[in-house]
């Protein structure tokens, strides 16, 4: 347990640090920015803002993790922030350490943007607070966020896949899963083409490495969620730890709806901005796709998790009175 207070205080402090850069962004300020290379002020400030708001999830969620109040916090307002939250720095515990690796090598050099998709040409310190938060939040949440979750629904997330026998949603359950399946297995297969050079979506132009394995991740993330939901629908090994495709499914779809909801402002400001080497049909188009297929698998999830948690009350309540008896 102090190992995961531990963590949570140090992803409080990125995340805080993050979000104070991106709050003397929004308030004007030009600390850290070389040049706005005609970037639109709808623009800079709709990305800023939508990040810096999941900034201050981060930094609550990280916060409610390490002190005594996160405990007493109701689930419905705790939950929904922790999956996107984790799911959203996943592809950064992936990501980070193969960018060192390819500066490295000299395969790769980084843009003078920022990492999200705020576009201005960036001071190199800039970058050592961005991703540096990135990494620490991510680090920290990958610690703190297991360590509450198990001090605080140990009774739902015991035993193994098959231990719960399906519940009275189970019919609706199955065709969601698949069509959120089918549909997120389509966008996975879209970005791994773009990985191996497929141009569909995308404006003419060379793809360098650091975007394909963007890519390969972000396709992979998907694939996991849409893999954990199926095993947790069906039952698929039954034997297996209930925690395992629970994890697949909760990063997977997290991420899926929270790179959905943070691309929408910029999509919505009508200024036409991609992210580099998509077309604005294909961001958009993907981006709204990406979110129902996460929505429903979230759904699903929601359910399978709610019919879990109501079995366990009611083996407790059973045990009750024949241990006292």
């Amino acid at each position: 347990m102090k190992a995961g207070r531990i963590a949570g205080y140090a992803a409080f402090g990125a995340a805080l640090t993050y979000t104070l850069l991106k709050v003397a962004w929004i308030a004007g300020s030009s600390v850290g920015i070389s040049e706005m290379r005609g970037l639109s002020r709808a623009d800079w400030m709709a990305g800023n803002i939508s990040t810096a708001g999941l900034g201050i999830v981060g930094a609550i969620v990280a916060l409610a993790t390490a002190r005594s109040w996160g405990m007493r916090i109701p689930l419905w307002l705790i939950a929904v922030p922790m999956w996107v939250s984790a799911g959203l720095l996943a592809p950064f515990i992936v990501l980070m350490p193969a960018a060192a690796v390819f500066v490295a090598a000299g395969w790769w050099a980084p843009p003078a943007t920022a990492a999200d998709g705020t576009e201005p040409t960036l001071e190199p310190w800039t970058f050592v607070i961005v991703y540096g938060s990135f990494i620490v939040l991510g680090a920290g949440l990958a610690v703190a966020l297991p360590v509450y979750a198990w001090a605080r629904f140990r009774t739902a997330l015991l035993g193994t896949v098959g231990q719960v026998p399906a519940g009275s949603t189970h019919l609706a359950q199955v065709p969601l899963a698949w069509a959120a399946a089918v549909l997120a297995t389509g966008l996975a297969g879209l970005r791994l083409s773009w990985a191996f050079g497929a141009t569909v979506g995308l404006h003419p132009g060379p793809r360098d490495v650091w975007l394909r394995l963007g890519d390969v991740v972000a396709a992979m993330q998907i694939l996991c969620a849409v893999l954990g939901v199926l095993v947790l629908v069906h039952r698929w090994g039954k034997e297996r730890r209930f925690t395992l495709p629970l994890i697949a499914t909760w990063l997977g779809a997290g991420g899926m709806v929270g790179t959905g909801f943070l691309s929408m402002p910029t999509i919505l400001s009508g200024d036409q901005w991609a992210p580099t080497g998509q077309t604005f049909a294909a961001h958009a188009t993907g981006t709204f796709l990406t979110c129902v297929a996460g929505g429903l698998i979230s759904l699903v999830a929601l359910f399978l998790l709610v019919e879990r948690r109501a079995a366990a009350a009611e083996n407790t309540a059973a045990r009750a009175p024949a241990a006292a008896g």
